[in-house]
């Protein structure tokens, strides 16, 4: 069991994919740590006062995220209540950031030189994964039609496809730039949440994509045109069709948007196929 203080039937996952979950945290962990000890002593990771840069809220975020997950997979006497109070926790202070930056005025951002919000978008994937780790928490994922863990992870990754195009073609706006042009989603944190992502699903035997997967080479080429249609071809359409340096949402936007909705549309009605072929005994969601 995950849990040691709770009735669970949480599958255990295999030695190899907890050895590599546990890696990818510890990296994460650490680096986490890192670029809070670098504001704290005045020198952030990166900075630049003309671009994005990692937020020590960011940093902080992922550090109790990591630490919260690498706990339910090694301490078995680790209190669910925990884990839900520190998940909820991120996931109450990114909502507050989003509400923030909506609502106050940019001068008064300015009034803090030293302090860099976390930016909207880089807010809403961790949101995302954080309701997910809420999610996990509480119950296995069950084998079911509605493949909601699928979906939370899926759509997590989201804020990084739309941060890559921004990068690509100097597009402040798919970076999350507001005012203060500090506050975006820098590479740093791109490459912070894909690890994050890839720990996620390593971490995790019963997504329904390792079972769609493991069912054959076709499923494996499907998917891969899929992920390709998501976050290959809008690069291409923005490389071809949209100048650098434009700003507001261009077509490769909608053509990136097109291919989440296919892509989970797909997955769904894989996962009713698969329902029904398991017949009606299957776990509900």
């Amino acid at each position: 069991m995950i849990q040691g203080d709770v009735p669970s039937d949480h599958e255990p996952i295999g030695v190899r994919e907890r050895r590599l979950a546990t890696a990818v945290d510890a990296f994460l962990a650490v680096a986490a740590a890192g670029v809070m000890l670098a504001w704290a002593a005045g020198h952030p990771v990166l900075y630049s006062p003309a671009a994005p840069v990692m937020s020590v809220f960011t940093a902080f975020s992922l550090l109790v995220m990591v630490l919260v997950r690498q706990a339910r997979l090694h301490l078995e006497t680790w209190p669910i209540a925990l884990s839900l109070a520190m998940t909820g926790l991120v996931l109450g202070g990114n909502v507050s950031s989003i509400v923030m930056l909506a609502m106050m005025p940019p001068e008064l951002w300015a009034a803090f030189p030293g302090i860099v919000l976390t930016s909207t978008m880089t807010s809403i994937g961790l949101v995302l994964f954080c309701s997910y780790d809420l999610v996990i928490a509480l119950r296995d994922t069950p084998q079911s039609a509605f493949i909601l863990d699928d979906l939370l992870i899926h759509l997590a990754l989201v804020p990084g496809g739309v941060s890559l195009l921004g990068y690509l073609l100097g597009n402040p706006t798919y970076l999350s730039v507001h005012a203060d042009p500090r506050i975006g989603i820098s590479p740093l944190e791109m490459a912070f949440l894909g690890f994050y992502a890839v720990s996620a699903v390593v971490s995790n035997p019963r997504l329904f994509l390792w079972q769609f997967l493991a069912a054959g080479w076709t499923n494996r080429l499907v998917f891969a045109g899929l992920f390709a249609n998501q976050f290959v071809a809008p690069v291409v359409v923005a490389l071809l069709l949209t100048g650098r340096g434009s700003k507001g949402p261009g077509i490769e936007l909608f053509v990136l948007l097109a291919g989440v909705v296919t892509t989970l549309s797909f997955l769904l009605l894989q996962a009713r196929v698969a329902r029904r072929e398991r017949g009606p005994s299957i776990s509900r969601a």
